[in-house]
């Protein structure tokens, strides 16, 4: 049964996966200017700076409720992203200090619509539902970017090679390719060790779903940033939903 419902989680992401967002889609085509992005990865920025507060949250309530064989899963992932002499927002600044943008000016910068929903849609989660619901929110997204050969590692090719981005300065997509794939796999076995029951997988259908919106509406904010357009993607499947029957009198 868990490697059914895994595959039915993955088919949801299919739906949208990260890789053809146009954000993404834009730096492989070639499409968007050396401008353009710095003003992407500002957003990006705001966004990762969140990273210690949804994590936190994470941990805090693995704890609360005794999740102990999901907390080693919490804490390992916890670790890579902040702990080390540079954590991820330290790494998305070298990025920013391309651009000649100071931490306090990108701090003052405006959150885009996406960014600002992507944000609170995060936190919202990880706050007020199970350690196992944060963690399936991040699982299949995490697991999409990861990789040399995924999305991350590609981008990271592109910004270096075509844009003549230093490498330090696009170091965040390099240790997207090399870390997200170790997490999502966790994050992913860790849902089919714990999602046993009918009520647990429905939570975490739920989560799964939220997530893979959270992270394109997190995207759509890179791209309205550098366009001025409140535009959103629409993914590349038919969106599914469990809906009731709508029965009219006549």
């Amino acid at each position: 049964m868990s490697d059914e419902f895994i595959r039915e989680l993955w088919g949801y992401a299919d739906e949208a996966p990260m890789g053809e967002h146009p954000w993404f889609q834009g730096i492989l085509q070639h499409r968007w200017t050396r401008e353009q992005i710095i003003l992407g990865e500002v957003q990006h920025y705001l966004r990762v700076r969140t990273n210690p507060i949804f994590f936190g949250y994470i941990a805090v309530n693995a704890v609360a409720s005794k999740d102990y064989g999901l907390m080693g899963t919490v804490l390992e992932n916890f670790m890579e992203e902040l702990s080390g002499p540079r954590t991820h927002v330290d790494i998305m600044l070298q990025f920013l200090e391309e651009g000649g943008i100071s931490r306090d000016e990108a701090d003052r910068a405006e959150p885009a619509p996406g960014t600002a929903a992507a944000i609170e849609a995060i936190i919202g989660c990880c706050q007020r539902r199970s350690a196992l619901e944060g963690v399936a929110m991040l699982s299949f997204v995490e697991s999409q970017l990861g990789g040399p050969d995924k999305t991350s590692g590609k981008v990271y090719r592109e910004l270096t090679e075509h844009y003549n981005f230093s490498p330090r300065a696009a170091e965040t997509y390099r240790l997207h390719a090399e870390q997200d794939v170790g997490h999502g796999a966790r994050q992913i076995e860790a849902l089919a060790r714990f999602a046993k029951d009918d009520e647990t997988q429905e939570k975490v259908r739920r989560a799964v779903k939220l997530g893979i919106t959270a992270f394109c509406l997190e995207w759509d904010g890179h791209v309205q940033a550098m366009t001025g357009k409140r535009e959103y993607w629409s993914g590349t499947k038919p969106l599914t939903l469990r809906q009731p029957k709508v029965r009219l009198s006549k």
